[in-house]
């Protein structure tokens, strides 16, 4: 006999494991309980570099967008970049700050989604969990895509296979944070560590180098930039504008780490809103400060980086559209360290550091999916309470849906934060909106002083919050539509209909499944018809009979199926020699057809008499082995599958355990 392998509590959950299973739990580890999921929390040294590792990563990539975008005017617009960061940064800083306010509201409902469908109404609930599902997924997309980078640039020799290194980190981080949270919290601070000592440092040792002159030149410090457009209409009037709203817009993906601290708050240990208020706080502060640095940086030792290679140009002559461009922080280490050691460890710090921010994707994907499901928005097979690998399937499906993703955009970090930015900005406006809503009617009810005062205090602080988060949502709508942002329009609009779709589904079943009649029990059918398929007369045929003849049924025969002639001579004579107590009836085949003359023999009962019931016996094998199917017809379940449409039709398999005979006994 095998032992039985128990879970958390000595709860036996199989009796066998097949290789398959085995596999499973060997890569993904052993399924966790609901509870032992929904209940985990993490302190703040543990849970700060994990949660808050999204925001803050976004200063590897989000100089690199600003400057971008600026360097469309050529040289001369990227003296306006480090003052695009700063008014980026205040942006972040004004959001964070009407945000922590919010965080209180949040935790009490549960998550961004909860706030938005309890307050906002379902439908609206609905586009925001398919906004933050596919959020999840360009968080993942879009730092694996700038690791990809990254790691590039620390090998050069993979400059040519960005996508296929994105993909792979995608298949490694999946199945390393499927291995859970508390896994994560045990390794996360050292990457995170890693990259702030070294970050602090090139930060402060740049700055004091600008300050006396002794910065060296960033590795592109060489180039001219030619401009896409005419330099004085982009540098003046609309055009001016125009340029710094787009570069603003790219920049606003550091904002992306407010809304995986939100959506975080249930990770968080007791006080759980204070603490994820203070950790959302310390993210925003160090991205503001650094994002303001490495541009300050970059700027003045004349780093320069473009959407198209061929504007970089060179004594005069034009760089080819493949040439690989360093990352802007890449090349403000590379400016302040030397290309040593020193630059390589500074690299390896930041590719790590960005495959630690997909955590809060990994960790809030499954669950919400699990949420979306329990209220019918998602198919059941996401639902915690039928799902016995929650945590691993949600973690499989966020991996292959990113692997999707960045094919689909071979790893481009511009394109894919044309989709990002929008998405997070859009749930964000959609979050605060509830809440301004929420405080609104309860400052209507509210007469005390104090407390009142508060209320509005708290009130106008999400205003703020929200007209700066609308603003910018429309900002980078009008920047960046014709640009990828009407993908994710695209997207989370058809999100929001399947899942609406998907409720109207449950919803339809559910309405018809009710019992409506006051005494449901006391309807009866007139007759039950009892059927037997006998394939050949055997031991599992004569169980079937011996199971048929136990409920004791109106009527009951055997069926035949007359495919071949001995086969069938051969069951009639059997028949009469075990003195079989029940009638036979021979069904013709002539097509060699193991389904339709069963079918149709069950269609004339029922017509006959429409208010019988009739219950078929089917007689099948259980088999020992995966291979032993292909040795098999399996017919018993071709017919059931068949009958299944059938109303007035039950279908009753009889198993049939081969290779244990010992254990079989006919009643």
């Amino acid at each position: 006999m095998h032992p039985l392998p128990s879970g958390r509590g000595g709860v036996a959950y199989g009796i066998v494991q097949s290789l398959p299973t085995r596999t499973r739990r060997a890569l993904l580890g052993a399924p966790k309980e609901t509870e032992q999921i929904r209940g985990l929390t993490l302190p703040k040294r543990a849970a700060l570099p994990i949660f808050g590792a999204d925001g803050f990563s976004a200063i590897a990539y989000a100089p690199d967008e600003i400057m971008m975008v600026l360097a469309l005017a050529g040289s001369a617009g990227l003296v306006m970049s480090p003052w695009v960061g700063v008014g980026v940064a205040v942006t972040l800083l004004l959001v964070i700050g009407t945000y922590r306010y919010n965080i209180r509201d949040v935790a009490a409902s549960g998550g961004d989604y909860h706030v938005v469908s309890d307050r906002l109404g379902p439908r609206t609930g609905a586009a925001a969990g398919a906004s933050l599902l596919f959020d999840f997924v360009l968080t993942v997309a879009v730092s694996v895509s700038s690791a990809s980078s990254y790691v590039t640039t620390l090998i050069p020799v993979l400059a040519g296979h960005r996508v296929v290194v994105a993909v792979l980190l995608v298949v490694a981080l999946t199945l390393i944070y499927v291995r859970g949270l508390h896994f994560m919290g045990r390794i996360a601070l050292l990457p995170a560590l890693l990259f702030v000592l070294c970050l602090v440092a090139v930060l402060g040792i740049g700055i004091i180098e600008s300050w006396f002159g002794a910065l060296d030149a960033a590795p592109s410090a060489g180039f001219h930039v030619r401009p896409e457009t005419a330099e004085s209409n982009s540098l003046t009037g609309f055009g001016l504008l125009l340029l710094v709203a787009r570069s603003f817009s790219s920049g606003a993906v550091t904002l992306t780490g407010v809304e995986s601290v939100s959506n975080s708050v249930r990770f968080f240990r007791a006080p759980k809103a204070r603490n994820a208020a203070y950790s959302l706080v310390a993210m925003g502060l160090s991205t503001a400060v650094a994002l303001v640095g490495i541009l300050y940086l970059a700027d003045a030792s004349g780093a320069v980086v473009t959407l198209d290679s061929s504007q970089l140009v060179i004594n005069g002559h034009a760089m080819a559209e493949d040439y690989p461009q360093m990352p802007v922080l890449a090349q403000v280490a590379q400016a302040v360290t030397g290309h040593n050691i020193l630059l390589g460890v500074f690299l390896a710090s930041t590719v790590l550091f960005l495959l630690l921010a997909p955590a809060a994707a990994y960790a809030g994907f499954p669950i919400l999916a699990s949420t979306m499901a329990e209220k019918g928005y998602l198919p059941v097979h996401f639902r915690a309470r039928s799902n016995r690998s929650l945590y691993a399937n949600g973690e499989l499906v966020l991996g292959a849906a990113t692997v999707v993703v960045v094919l689909a955009f071979r790893a481009d970090v511009n394109d894919l934060i044309q989709l990002y930015v929008v998405g997070v900005l859009f749930s964000m406006s959609l979050t605060q909106a509830a809440v301004f809503l929420s405080r609104h009617q309860e400052i209507r009810v509210v007469l005390a002083r104090l407390p009142r005062r508060r209320l509005l205090r708290d009130q106008v602080v999400t205003m703020i919050g929200l007209v700066a988060t609308v603003l910018a949502t429309v900002v980078v709508l009008v920047t960046k539509l014709a640009q990828g942002a009407w993908v994710t329009v695209l997207v989370v609009g058809f999100l929001t209909l399947a899942t609406l779709a998907i409720k109207k589904h449950y919803t339809t079943i559910d309405q018809e499944l009710a019992v409506k009649q006051k005494n449901p029990l006391k309807a009866l059918p007139s007759r039950v018809h009892a059927m037997v398929v006998v394939p050949r007369l055997r031991k599992p045929a004569l169980r079937a009979l011996a199971y048929a003849r136990a409920t004791r049924p109106s009527t009951i025969e055997g069926l035949v199926l007359n495919v071949d002639e001995a086969e069938t001579r051969k069951i009639r004579q059997l028949w009469d020699k075990y003195e079989v107590p029940v009638p036979l009836t021979i069904l013709a085949s002539p097509f060699r057809d193991p389904v339709t003359p069963v079918v149709e023999h069950v269609r004339e009962v029922r017509k006959a008499s429409p208010r019988d019931v009739v219950i078929v016996y089917v007689p099948e094998y259980v088999l020992e082995h995966w291979w032993d199917k292909f040795l098999h017809h399996r017919s018993g379940s071709k017919i059931a599958a068949a009958l299944r449409r059938e109303p007035g039709v039950v279908t009753a398999m009889v198993p049939w355990r081969l290779g244990h005979e010992d254990e079989e006994k006919l009643s």
